[in-house]
């Protein structure tokens, strides 16, 4: 995906107030149903430009359209059909699945023409001897690898054949190449990702290992640790996320725009960007508990942070609307930096979890 199309599904998501979290669930979960198309990717619909090739049991099997035109048969010519047609048997688990989601795959299975489940049983592979029609007692195999029964001891059970492939799993690769990078994008977070130059074996590494950096509400102390503990005299500031934290010589009252930009340079500090803003306003509840954990009860953040707070972005329009000075009057909240985690990350975990939220 390019940056307007990024941009444009961005608007979308924000607009129609969906949840992200759900939409990447709903992309990369496979339902009984689902197509399996020849590029490898999945979806709950047929996309134009892309071609179905089976119809998902569940996320370790997809029906083929191998259906065996003769009806039902024996489980070792069950097993020589699909030798001689390229496919498998699904396990027991996919065919249980198969059976109970019957009415969901057929109605997938007709919109691409594949033949249609049969009111019956199939066999699976290694299915036990029982179920299924009874058939007729076998004194010899009738043609190579059917099964053989002692009179008297066995019937054969006929079930239906359905030809299934079992699903391609890859092994998650640290970086993409080139022409990884240039196949077409098997969900929409692959996209962001590309577009943001970020693999998606660093975002999950850093979504799954949050606890291992800083955390919002946790102290910087004078040392430049982190703890997530406060200890006394040593704290310095308190964690916004990984890599931003809120210092804490910050003042009580607010400012107008003119008193913020004196006291900017006086004391050499530096604003949140809206970014920086916005996570504040995510963190507030444990930015608050951590500054009344240090007897800074007077500081705490107020409830509606983006309004109430200045930014660097709402500061220089301030100053553009009105450069005589300004009686608007915000909460100053002086911020660090520390580097702990890619920053693409930080803002590629707020865009996919929180964007439909503001």
């Amino acid at each position: 995906m390019n940056k307007e199309q990024i941009e444009a599904l961005s608007l979308f998501i924000k607009d129609k107030g969906i949840d992200t979290v759900e939409l990447y669930d709903f992309l990369n979960t496979v339902r009984p149903g689902d197509f399996h198309f020849t590029n490898g990717t999945h979806f709950p619909f047929l996309v134009p430009g892309l071609t179905p090739d089976g119809v998902f049991a569940n996320e370790e099997f997809y029906l083929t359209d191998n259906e065996r035109t003769k009806g039902e048969t024996t489980q070792s010519r069950a097993e020589r059909y699909c030798l001689h047609h390229g496919c498998f048997l699904p396990d027991r688990t996919a065919r249980d699945i198969m059976i109970a989601h019957r009415e969901e795959i057929n109605a997938s299975l007709k919109m691409i023409r594949f033949p249609l489940l049969k009111d019956g049983e199939y066999w699976a592979v290694n299915d036990p001897a029982g179920g299924g029609k009874l058939g007729e007692n076998l004194y010899g195999g009738l043609e190579p690898w059917d099964n053989i029964y002692t009179p008297g001891t066995w019937r054969t059970f006929h079930k239906y054949v359905r030809g299934c492939m079992k699903v391609l799993k890859e092994p998650k690769k640290v970086n993409y190449t080139r022409s990884e990078t240039d196949n077409e994008c098997v969900t929409v977070l692959d996209g962001i990702l590309k577009d943001f130059g970020v693999s998606r074996y660093s975002f999950e590494r850093y979504r799954n290992n949050k606890s291992s950096y800083p955390e919002p509400g946790h102290y910087l102390l004078k040392s430049g640790e982190e703890s997530a503990f406060s200890v006394y005299d040593q704290e310095a500031g308190i964690f916004i996320n990984a890599n931003w934290y809120i210092k804490l010589d910050l003042p009580k009252d607010p400012f107008t725009l003119e008193q913020t930009r004196v006291y900017l340079k006086a004391y050499e500090a530096q604003l949140p960007e809206y970014f920086a803003l916005r996570q504040i306003a995510k963190a507030r509840t444990e930015i608050n508990n951590a500054l009344t954990a240090v007897g800074m009860q007077d500081f705490l953040l107020p409830e509606n942070v983006l309004e109430e707070c200045w930014c660097k972005e709402s500061l220089d329009m301030a100053f553009q609307n009105d450069e005589t000075g300004n009686a608007e009057q915000k909460r100053v909240l002086p911020v660090g930096y520390q580097h702990n985690v890619d920053d693409k990350c930080l803002i590629l975990d707020d865009i996919w979890e929180h964007l439909s939220s503001d």
